[in-house]
């Protein structure tokens, strides 16, 4: 635990002739750590586009969704942690509306395919940058399969 950590959890201070007590936020990299405990286990970031299906996919990131809005009434939305949430959130909110809309269900399965798959990279890259961005802020671990959508720059 370090020392952040240790201070968010702190409640109260008492000296010989009085004592106060508040309850404090919770400490940004935990939140931080929290949901991107979440991310790695949502498949629809990084599976292959072809194990997919679009119901799933939904139901999927709506979780997501909900998650980024829980952690957001736990942080304050202008700081860093908080700007990086409200981005995936927002790039969930767009994924549903196009694959969740009834027109996505009444297209062609070959136009429900590619608009799935175009959706799915618009929010990967999104939230790949947004994750990138939480971990190089906070010196923070992911799994693998969550670093898979990270860009990282391999240009010489």
């Amino acid at each position: 635990m370090n020392f952040k950590e240790i201070l968010a959890r702190v409640t109260g201070v008492s000296v010989p002739i009085f004592g106060i007590q508040w309850q404090p936020v919770t400490a940004e990299v935990t939140v931080a750590r929290d949901v991107l405990r979440t991310l790695e286990d949502k498949r629809v970031l990084y599976n292959p586009y072809e194990m997919e299906g679009a119901h799933h996919c939904i139901r999927s990131v709506d979780d997501m969704r909900n998650t980024l809005t829980g952690a957001l009434q736990k942080v304050n939305p202008q700081t860093h942690v908080g700007k990086q949430f409200a981005r995936i959130r927002k790039a969930c909110r767009e994924f549903c509306n196009i694959v969740g809309s009834p027109e996505f269900d009444r297209a062609a399965i070959p136009i429900q395919k590619s608009l799935l798959s175009r959706e799915l990279t618009k929010l990967r890259k999104t939230a790949g940058s947004a994750v990138a961005a939480i971990v190089i802020a906070y010196g923070l671990d992911v799994e693998d399969d969550l670093a898979s959508i990270i860009p990282f720059n391999n240009a010489p």
